[in-house]
């Protein structure tokens, strides 16, 4: 067993020399996060994207009232097909006056008091810039960074959005939590979280990483995930007494609409539309409300293109636009 001497306090290669013995020892080794500006060096430029790594802090969570105070991008180029990254092009950070006052509460979860954005915009030229060659954004629950962003910046309407939290099926994969201090735990890292860039640095760091079964890398399934359309599937006219059975299935009660909705990839519409005759429905006829969902509107608060459908009967398709 090696001995080591901690007074004074070890050098950098003393500590990777106890890490490594710890790692050969079945001890799990958590380590500092040190964000890059070079994961490899590409070859072949032409199938390189540039992609925007986005993370906002805000007021409160309500769009229609609260504000961003923090926007934070990491701009990196990554091959579209293997979803390799490589340079860091941009690290991007500022913060903003809201014109309000931040909550205690959400200063508890982000550090940012009214003193440290007093006077302080973000630059839209700046971002308008930076979004130019920006092919797609990323962001760990977008369905909450994409109304905020895109009511303070219509730029990023015009983008194509994916979402690391649930396009990536880390839950198939055998990962307990989807939340991003967690996966960087899984991976062996640690950050301190909770500001905007520092986030984006974090995730780009785990979208690297190897899913633990399929052994794809995540920002790899990323892409295809996000790139496939979805359809939002509303089921109208639902019993009361099919709640919970579609609440299993991962539906959610819309209060708006007084519906259960989900989204469904487009290629695994008809095998839904069987369950739903069979198990909420009882083969009686039935309509469904479909929304087509992009990479260009999911997330947002923008619709896709809604049709009724009405099905006479399990497997029969008729349908009237809205």
């Amino acid at each position: 067993m090696p001995t080591f001497d901690f007074s004074p306090l070890p050098t950098s290669a003393q500590v990777e020399e106890i890490a490594t013995w710890l790692a050969r020892a079945n001890f799990k080794v958590v380590r500092p996060l040190l964000p890059r500006d070079c994961f490899a060096t590409e070859p072949n430029s032409d199938k390189l994207i540039t992609v925007a790594i986005l993370d906002t802090e805000t007021t409160g969570t309500d769009p229609a009232t609260d504000k961003i105070i923090e926007l934070g991008m990491v701009l990196v180029e990554v091959n579209r097909e293997s979803g390799q990254a490589y340079r860091v092009l941009t690290t991007f950070n500022e913060l903003e006056d809201p014109g309000m006052a931040i909550s205690p509460e959400s200063t508890h979860i982000h550090n940012i008091t009214d003193e440290m954005v007093a006077g302080k915009r973000i630059d839209d030229d700046e971002v308008e810039r930076l979004l130019e060659e920006v092919s797609l954004v990323v962001a760990h629950n977008a369905s909450f960074d994409r109304p905020f962003v895109e009511k303070r910046f219509p730029i990023f309407s015009d983008k194509a959005w994916a979402c690391s939290l649930r396009q990536v099926p880390w839950s198939d994969e055998g990962i307990g939590s989807a939340k991003l201090e967690f996966l960087a735990y899984r991976f062996g890292f640690h950050y301190t979280g909770h500001r905007a860039s520092t986030d984006c640095h974090a995730l780009l760091e785990v979208l690297q990483e190897s899913l633990p079964i399929s052994g794809t890398k995540a920002m790899q399934s990323l892409l295809v995930n996000s790139s496939e359309p979805e359809v939002q599937v509303a089921a109208l006219g639902a019993a009361f007494e099919s709640k919970d059975l579609l609440r299993e299935r991962e539906y959610r009660w819309n209060p708006g609409k007084k519906v259960w909705a989900k989204g469904i990839p487009q290629r695994h519409v008809n095998d839904e539309v069987a369950w739903l005759s069979a198990f909420v429905y009882g083969g009686r006829p039935f309509e469904l409300e479909h929304e087509l969902l992009t990479a260009m509107n999911r997330y947002s608060y923008r619709a896709g293109e809604r049709q009724t459908v009405h099905y006479p009967n399990a497997g029969q398709i008729g349908g009237k636009h809205e």
